[in-house]
């Protein structure tokens, strides 16, 4: 083989890296085992290298796979030039999952807690390559030295369906007006997304994301397919947040959730994932106008709204918020009343209530502490009027998971 010396020379690199690989002939043995024995361990099939048998016979010489799995694990192929054989990086990983992803996870399987723990353990135990690593550098160099040209990454993600078309290389547009054309697609696209979160139009939203596609969207400026579309989410969720501004959302809402976003974003294992990601995001931020917008409402009434809901843990009560705008109570009540259509009393309790659900879905709070960080400080009252919201009590609330719209 072409470039031995150079070949050998990054074998030794990741050996020394502890990243595992292989050599293998295709067609491949569906029963080769390459995921340091991880379905194995957890009684899982089938085996990568089965779900690898879509794309397999698409291969071409010059391009790099980038493969990710349900488990988060990542795995480079690509062929070795004038032989039949195959050659296969991995598994490793580009960040360590969450305790939540882990549990997801083994909740999709059906793993036991004693299978799960299995997880916990193997993730620390796999070399881990962040998107900006030399590593991929190092390989894209050595695949330019065995094929004589710069190679083609190619993101496949196994939990994905996959086509014949979609696994084919892709043509590169040549000409001008086609790339006009596809950045015209994209603006558009994005314009009436951000028009959709600004007026808090949910179901136009939902439709514009059912018809979008990704990849047309996503510029692809580097190597790594991962770290193109994690920098598309992070212009996206810059962009939603302006937008859910213009929509009435007060900068205090839009700067907890833009950086829990952030967070989402970074956390990106796959290709694949990336979609679900952009919709729940976009989905946020206008369910976000939808709650908080104070677009339409007087200075007064908007001030009043924005106080309540930094004081959730407070008392409240109509003399406390009339007394921190510094107007008359009565005058203030009735003007309340005219803009939302709800008595200040009534949107306290509605705030409060959407506060004790989200706190219950997202954290492992007792129920007297979320009690207390909603401004209750008798728990069975609290409950009480929880059940008289939802129809159900806080624990129960908690264990079906859903998520209630108020």
């Amino acid at each position: 083989m072409k470039c031995a010396n150079e070949f050998a020379f990054f074998l030794k690199v990741l050996e020394r890296s502890g990243i595992g690989s292989r050599e293998f002939t295709l067609p491949a043995d569906t029963d080769l085992e390459i995921d340091a024995g991880l379905r194995r361990q957890l009684g899982v099939t089938p085996s990568v290298f089965a779900g690898c048998q879509m794309f397999f016979p698409h291969m071409e010489a010059g391009s790099v796979y980038h493969v990710t799995d349900c488990f988060y694990l990542h795995y480079l192929f690509f062929l070795l030039p004038d032989t039949p054989r195959c050659m296969v990086i991995g598994p490793y990983l580009s960040l360590r999952p969450s305790g939540q992803q882990i549990l997801e996870t083994a909740e999709r399987y059906d793993l036991p807690p004693a299978r799960a723990h299995l997880l916990e353990e193997f993730y620390p135990t796999l070399p881990r390559i962040a998107d900006n690593s030399t590593f991929y550098a190092m390989l894209y160099s050595l695949c330019e030295l065995l094929y004589g040209r710069q190679a083609e990454v190619r993101p496949i993600s196994l939990e994905d369906e996959l086509s014949p078309a979609a696994l084919s290389v892709p043509t590169r547009e040549a000409d001008l007006p086609a790339a006009m054309q596809r950045l015209e697609m994209r603006y558009q696209l994005e314009d009436a997304m951000l028009q959709a979160v600004a007026d808090g139009d949910r179901a136009r939203l939902h439709q514009l994301l059912h018809d979008a596609d990704l990849n047309v969207a996503v510029e692809h400026r580097l190597a790594d397919p991962v770290r193109n579309i994690k920098n598309y989410c992070i212009v996206l969720n810059t962009v939603l947040r302006k937008a859910a501004q213009r929509g009435g959302v007060h900068p205090i809402y839009l700067d907890d959730l833009s950086r829990t976003c952030a967070a989402r974003i970074e956390q990106l294992p796959t290709t694949g994932a990336a979609q679900r990601l952009v919709q729940e995001i976009a989905d946020q931020y206008c369910l976000l106008v939808q709650r908080h917008s104070t677009q339409g409402y007087t200075e007064p009434v908007q001030t009043a709204m924005l106080y309540v809901r930094q004081h959730l843990a407070e008392p409240l009560s109509l003399r406390t918020v009339a007394g921190a705008l510094d107007c008359n109570a009565s005058y203030f009540s009735a003007r309340f009343k005219k803009e939302t259509g709800h008595t200040l009393t009534g949107f306290i309790l509605q705030e409060r209530m959407r506060l004790a659900i989200s706190l219950l879905l997202s954290t492992r709070l007792q129920v007297q502490t979320i009690a207390q960080h909603c401004g209750f400080l008798d728990v069975n009252y609290f409950s009480r009027i929880f059940r008289q919201t939802t129809g159900c009590s806080p624990s129960e609330y908690r264990k079906t998971g859903r998520a209630l719209q108020l």
